[in-house]
């Protein structure tokens, strides 16, 4: 059961392409991103894209391939400029990054275009002559890569499918409770108005009108397939802090929208093996057509 890894460069990006040796071939493609957290890298998310992969297959069920791509976040692996730039707010001066607030939004907003970039360009790369067509856009990522999954969900119509784990959808109530924490203000220099501008016309939970529509005018999550994963001792991306949001959250089962939660008991930051297995049974009953949808409340709410 073999796995092969293909690094591209696409327009200067460093991509590595995932996918099992014994693939059945399909004309049809689900392509997966896998977002790592913040500090780390694409080798970090390494261990889910290979879980996900020997998870799906074989199955007689399924009609399309999946392969899963990963790729640095900016300023984060291969693609680094200053570390101290990923930094959180601390005490310890030769440990306090001013600028968290900022810095964090412009690598959550950076990635999620990144994966839209790359939704524009994967397929010109890997099947230049038309051979296979990709038409199933999916984006899971952990910590930092599920808040940028949550930018993904709101802001690309082309991603029908979202994973974010261990993450938050509404970047102020986050950001803003980890300042007061911290002692800074919620204002500027912390956080400048130019910053809250941008932040409250992009942000799932700042800047959509509705959540709770079935109008997609209005909620642009209406039809598209979630699943949330937490951790209720989680002290850094607390649970409260999406609470709401995710409760709120309506993706109209009639029309093919799923949402799923769980919140795992005891469970700090961090992604466990159940959140990674969880992950795996999304994406092959969900993003390869196994089943059919439905709107899942969490037993956890």
């Amino acid at each position: 059961m073999a796995i092969t890894v293909h690094t591209h460069n696409i327009g200067g990006l460093g991509v590595d392409i995932f996918q099992r040796d014994d693939q059945i071939a399909a004309p049809r493609l689900t392509v997966l991103f896998i977002l790592h957290g913040r500090l780390e890298s694409r080798k970090d998310v390494r261990a889910q894209a290979e879980h996900v992969l020997k998870a799906v297959y074989p199955n007689s069920n399924l009609t399309r391939d999946l392969l899963v791509v990963t790729f640095d976040h900016r300023n984060h692996g291969d693609r680094l400029v200053d570390g101290n730039a990923n930094l959180g707010w601390h005490k310890k001066p030769e440990r306090n990054n001013p600028n968290h607030a900022i810095d964090m939004y412009t690598v959550q907003w950076g990635t999620a275009q990144d994966v839209s970039f790359l939704i524009d360009f994967l397929p010109s790369y890997l099947y230049p002559s038309g051979e296979r067509s990709i038409d199933t856009w999916a984006v899971a990522g952990i910590s930092l890569g599920g808040h940028s999954t949550w930018t993904c969900l709101r802001n690309d119509s082309r991603i029908s499918i979202g994973i974010p784990i261990i993450s938050c959808p509404d970047f102020l109530k986050l950001m803003s409770k980890r300042a007061i924490d911290n002692g800074l203000p919620f204002g500027p220099p912390t956080f400048p108005d130019s910053l809250l501008q941008f932040i409250r016309s992009t942000d799932p939970a700042a800047s959509t009108p509705d959540i709770t529509s079935s109008s997609k005018d209005a909620n642009p999550f209406v039809d598209k397939r979630i699943l949330v994963l937490s951790g209720a001792a989680d002290k850094l991306v607390p649970w409260e802090a999406s609470k709401a949001f995710v409760e709120a959250l309506h993706v109209d089962a009639n029309r093919g929208g799923v949402k799923q939660v769980f919140v795992q008991d005891g469970v700090g930051h961090e992604c466990t093996q159940e959140m990674t297995s969880r992950l795996a049974a999304f994406v092959r009953d969900f993003a390869l057509g196994i089943k059919e949808s439905s709107e899942v409340p969490s037993p956890n709410l």
